[in-house]
């Protein structure tokens, strides 16, 4: 099991997961939905001290639109 901690560069709220735990590796340029019913365009992932850090781009409602709002705000 692979757990990140993540970082919302476009959707800053209180109310974001902020841990995500997968099976399988998460890679940039994977779509993710960390459990709350969006879909999340991974920007880069960082290894800190403390575990792996996912920077996402904007939520969507769909994998193909979260990829496409990656591309139109210059995260892809």
């Amino acid at each position: 099991m692979y757990k990140y901690r993540l970082h919302y560069l476009r959707d800053n709220q209180d109310s974001n997961i902020k841990n995500y735990r997968s099976d399988t590796p998460v890679n940039a340029g994977d779509v993710i939905e960390p459990g709350d019913g969006n879909y999340y365009y991974v920007i880069s992932h960082q290894a800190l001290k403390t575990g792996i850090r996912l920077t996402l781009s904007k939520s969507a409602e769909s994998p193909q639109e979260a990829i496409l709002l990656a591309t139109q705000y210059g995260d892809a």
